[in-house]
């Protein structure tokens, strides 16, 4: 990230963060491929410098999104009991 925002420039580093942080909120890889490429093509006009970064840094980057989230939290039922309370 702290390569990408060298190109952004001073004032344009929040924006380019929080467009690059879009495609790490996908659920799933093909999804995470499509929103970092149309991050990478919104730049391409005016930062063509930090589109080319993004476009080389795309699969080492977003490789993990392609194994499924292990440590993603599970459903589970709790029992919870109630103590008798003689009235």
């Amino acid at each position: 990230m702290r390569n990408a925002l060298a190109y952004a420039g001073k004032s344009g580093r929040r924006i380019v963060s929080a467009c690059i942080a879009t495609a790490f909120a996908q659920d799933d890889a093909d999804a995470a491929t499509a929103q970092w490429r149309k991050v990478a093509g919104q730049f391409r006009p005016k930062l063509f410098k930090l589109a080319a970064f993004l476009d080389e840094a795309e699969t080492d980057v977003l490789c993990p999104n392609a194994l499924p989230n292990q440590s993603a939290p599970t459903t589970v039922e709790v029992a919870v009991e109630t103590p008798n309370k003689a009235i």
